[in-house]
């Protein structure tokens, strides 16, 4: 239920998402929650194929430096392996870290991490629509094992996650615009 309801809230707002990413966070004492959406010149297939490019994400992502499947690429759950950059988004969200990905082609990816300390990572990315344009959402939970440091706001993650966001909606819309010449 609190997914449809998180689905029908992001087809609600969509529109007021034109542009980069808009992004809600609530840095707490028991971990941080992250919502973020907006709205993509690319259809379905090119935001899921920029999304599922795993072993290629660390080339156009800022702050990671290596993304890549451990697993085999047809197996029901992925196992990606991804290593950051660090800084002070290190403090809560590992800079190394495998996570289990469960596919559901083209609308949703699922995501939690496996391996990668302490810190629990769970969320996921939602496509809604078929033609261009579409709505990107992405919302997460990540439990660290210590409370966050009062140094990490939710303006600073805020900042941290559009940054990455934006850069996968560009990547799509570049990977649009090839399709189209």
């Amino acid at each position: 239920m609190t997914r449809i309801l998180w689905c029908l809230a992001l087809l609600m707002q969509g529109m007021a998402w034109a542009g980069p990413a808009r992004v809600e966070t609530d840095v707490g004492f028991s971990g941080i929650r992250i919502q973020a959406g907006a709205v993509v010149n690319a259809d379905a297939r090119t935001m899921w194929d920029t999304l599922t490019d795993y072993n290629n994400l660390a080339r156009f992502v800022p702050g990671m430096r290596v993304s890549r499947l451990v697993s085999a690429p047809n197996a029901r759950i992925k196992l990606l392996e991804q290593r950051g950059e660090g800084g002070l988004i290190a403090l809560v969200i590992p800079d190394q870290v495998v996570f289990a990905i469960d596919e559901h082609p083209t609308s949703r990816i699922e995501f939690r991490s496996v391996s990668g300390g302490p810190t629990a990572v769970q969320g996921e990315w939602v496509i809604l629509g078929d033609q261009s344009p579409i709505r990107l959402g992405y919302r997460a939970r990540v439990v660290p094992a210590l409370p966050p440091p009062p140094l990490l706001t939710d303006d600073y993650v805020q900042r941290e996650i559009a940054q990455r966001m934006d850069a996968l909606i560009r990547e799509a819309e570049r990977r649009m615009a090839a399709t189209k010449k």
